[in-house]
């Protein structure tokens, strides 16, 4: 194992950003399907783009990298709704992830009113 990363972000945060920002916090942080797929569910809109934050933060962390060293566009949430959600990587964080040997990432997702959080595996 490399490292674990977990990251909590409220909801409110995003629906905040969402509100003032709404495009080019979308289009900077995160790729176009999947800022699509979260949008998509209107209401929940907020809470499923803050839980893809935390993601994008925990991948950060189980590198050992500080928040800024990779655009948060590079580190993209996936999911088909059948299986587990995972991270499809570009750019900076597919070749940080190969720099530090990594060769498996692990993604859990979760939120609950107010807060939502992400927990990140990396194997070896």
């Amino acid at each position: 194992m490399i490292g674990v990363g977990t990251d909590i972000v409220a909801v409110s945060r995003i629906a905040a950003l969402l509100d003032r920002h709404r495009e080019r916090f979308l289009s900077r942080c995160f790729q176009a399907g999947e800022a699509a797929a979260a949008v998509r569910r209107d209401v929940a809109a907020a809470p499923a783009l803050a839980a893809r934050w935390a993601a994008k933060e925990a991948f950060l962390k189980a590198l050992g990298l500080p928040l800024a060293a990779i655009p948060l566009r590079e580190i993209e949430v996936v999911s088909d709704g059948v299986h587990a959600p995972g991270l499809r990587l570009h750019g900076r964080a597919a070749a940080a992830l190969a720099e530090a040997g990594g060769r498996r990432v692990h993604l859990s997702l979760s939120h609950e009113r107010d807060f939502a959080i992400a927990v990140v595996l990396v194997e070896s």
